[in-house]
């Protein structure tokens, strides 16, 4: 079956779906609504449909998404990419949709910011399905282009788009970590995505209102940075600035500035996670003029969620110095002394987290699955996070052997 790629109601290209892959991508029709990123001309030996294929690919649930297999038999055992093709790639992320060649469907009447959206797929992704017959679900849902491995589904609430997402393991902290991040974000005066708790059936979820709009879009930082080609004497940070200097983004201190107090909050929470995925831009799909940096959003994977008490007990002297970072360096300490952060965060206004210990703590205490001791062992760790980081952000020249030599958490 042939497909047009749309932006919004710009058709942008023809492409062909057989037995649910791509084989091949017949014609552009408008070059400059192409999603970013996507075809790299220095890929030499790269096909454009292999390239295409790859992106439509990455609009699809990933493989380690919690409870995936389960959720793919209740519907069916449909496919990833099955699920991607039947909602017509629809995202509350961008603006993009594949219409059927033969298909009378339009944007308006589509997509998921203005018209309601089937539960069905959310709540087999949740376990929550209650299947009678096959034939009567709907698989209409945003939640077939959502990333990330942790379990989530979109809601409409009072008329706005939510976002659930869950925690693992035990203690299902993620959730609380998201909160814990808005409000630092918060008293630093850091554009921010803000977090709330949901609680469901014995088990908490954060919640967060969609930050895009019908006239809007997040453009990952992963495809951004692929406009280009990476020299190899180039930083990975330079690289992608870069990038949003041949996009024709034109205030980048401001995004480096942006940047900067992103991955000292980061640095603040132990952020495991910020891959290129997990922070991006966003820009006007109509006039494709680009905002700026999107606020902090995805912050869960924090706060040493997945480490057990004992180990925390332990207080060995390198576990918080150990954190991995990402992307531009494999350590906080090492990401704050790299990047400008001592230029763009010099006026940050760390007092206000004197007492986040403490707020820390009262989010803590609304999780009944952490060992209260392991609650006071987090907010230590966390108090003393503030005052290396500040340490970091006004003296980088200081080389560090330990993030947390003579922490309290250590004593």
């Amino acid at each position: 079956m042939i497909y047009t790629l749309y932006h919004k109601a710009k058709p942008v290209l023809n492409f062909k779906i057989e037995e649910d892959e791509i084989v091949d991508v017949l014609n552009i029709i408008n070059q400059k609504h192409l999603p970013v990123g996507v075809f790299k001309d220095y890929e030499r030996g790269v096909s454009q449909k292999q390239q295409f294929r790859a992106w439509w690919r990455s609009r699809a649930i990933p493989a380690s998404r919690q409870n995936l297999m389960e959720a793919l038999e209740t519907l069916g055992n449909i496919s990833t990419e099955q699920l991607v093709t039947k909602s017509f790639g629809l995202s509350l992320s961008d603006q993009y949709w594949a219409k059927p060649f033969d298909s009378d469907l339009n944007w308006k009447d589509i997509n998921f910011f203005e018209n309601d959206f089937s539960d069905d797929v959310g709540k087999a992704l949740f376990g929550t399905l209650d299947v009678q017959d096959i034939s009567s679900l709907s698989l209409i849902s945003p939640d077939n282009t959502s990333d990330g491995w942790l379990k989530k589904k979109w809601i409409i609430d009072d008329g706005k788009r939510v976002l659930l997402k869950g925690g693992s393991g035990e203690g299902q902290q993620e959730p609380f970590n998201e909160v814990l991040a808005s409000a630092i974000c918060k008293r630093l005066n850091i554009p921010h995505v803000e977090y709330s708790i949901a609680e469901h059936e014995g088990r908490y979820y954060s919640a967060c209102m969609d930050f895009i709009t019908t006239e809007t879009e997040l453009i990952s930082a992963w495809h951004i940075r692929n406009v280009l080609k990476k020299e190899n004497n180039v930083s990975e940070y330079q690289h992608l600035l870069n990038c949003c200097e041949k996009l024709g983004m034109k205030n980048i201190a401001e995004i480096e500035k942006q940047l900067c107090q992103m991955f000292v909050v980061d640095s603040i929470v132990a952020n495991s996670d910020r891959h290129f995925n997990n922070f991006g831009f966003i820009r006007n799909a109509d006039t494709l003029e680009w905002i700026g940096l999107a606020p902090v959003f995805d912050t869960g994977t924090s706060m040493f969620h997945d480490v057990a008490l004992t180990s925390l007990r332990q207080g060995f002297a390198d576990l918080s110095y150990k954190i991995k970072a990402k992307p531009f360096a494999k350590t906080h300490h090492e990401q704050i002394k790299k990047l400008p952060c001592a230029k763009y965060c010099k006026d940050l206004p760390l007092e206000n987290l004197s007492d986040i210990d403490r707020t820390f703590k009262n989010i803590l205490d609304g999780n009944e699955l952490i060992l209260p001791e392991k609650k006071d062992i987090l907010c230590t760790i966390l108090k003393d996070r503030v005052r290396e980081t500040e340490k970091l952000i006004k003296s980088p020249e200081l080389v560090h052997k330990r993030f947390h030599k003579n922490s309290e958490w250590e004593r």
